[in-house]
């Protein structure tokens, strides 16, 4: 299994409600607890100089001075 495959695969299941109902018993050992699951922000890379990006959508690489470019969504 390819790893872009595996990640959308456990946002997939960490999004199911029977995942939130079993992870809640399981840190609280109450039924119906429900648990603060964190979402990872996608951390953007310069394509020139693959330095990580300080502010996400900022206009030139702080690095090398590429032009950011990004897709919509």
């Amino acid at each position: 299994m390819d790893p872009n495959n595996m990640q959308m695969r456990m946002q997939e299941i960490q999004q199911s409600e029977s995942f939130s109902d079993v992870l809640g018993k399981i840190l609280s050992g109450k039924a119906g607890y429900k648990p603060v699951i964190e979402k990872r922000q996608e951390i953007l890379m310069c394509k020139m100089c693959m330095t990580p990006l300080l502010i996400q959508k900022q206009k030139f690489c702080h690095e090398c001075g590429k032009k950011m470019e990004y897709s919509a969504g």
